[in-house]
């Protein structure tokens, strides 16, 4: 759900994205997989199985032990903070990636390019960003949509803590 950029190398195209990554925020390392992005599938990957091993670890010693079942709301919130701190950083990481490996946005893109400079992609200077019209309209529209995304993801994350602290 973040917002879509493309790029193009040998005369592929292919999304790029910049933004908070909602949808890995939500489907943590099936993003990746998707993308078809094996080294972030394998981390991700990983720490969600090393999380879902502590988790699972932690029920298998309070059943087999008599103790109190204080903490496996504590654990599972845990691992929901981590999926969000992760997805502030996957997108970033997967466009500066793919910008490294030489894939470059459309010439005559402009959505695209005037998105990679403001999110800190390519260096610029703020005369050359906001003295262009269209660029503002550009910028207006993303604000826009990224606060209803941000809102949404917000309303979806109250019922997911609802969900894991009251079931």
């Amino acid at each position: 759900m973040a917002t879509t950029i493309r790029l193009e190398k040998d005369g592929y195209m292919k999304d790029a994205f910049v933004g908070y990554s909602y949808t890995t925020a939500f489907f943590n390392s099936f993003v990746p997989a998707a993308r078809q992005d094996l080294k972030s599938f394998l981390f991700m990957g990983g720490i969600y199985f090393l999380n879902a091993f502590i988790s699972n670890f932690y029920n298998i010693y309070v059943q087999r032990n008599f103790v109190q079942y204080k903490y496996g709301a504590l654990i599972s919130f845990f691992s929901l903070i981590i999926s969000w701190v992760i997805a502030f950083f996957y997108n970033k990481y997967y466009t500066q990636k793919m910008l490294a490996d030489g894939w470059k946005p459309l010439k005559d893109d402009e959505y695209s390019n005037i998105l990679l400079k403001k999110y800190n992609y390519f260096e610029y200077t703020d005369s050359e960003l906001i003295s262009d019209e269209r660029a503002k309209e550009i910028l207006d529209e993303v604000k826009k949509t990224e606060k209803k995304k941000a809102l949404m993801f917000v309303v979806a994350a109250i019922i997911q803590i609802f969900l894991y602290c009251y079931l």
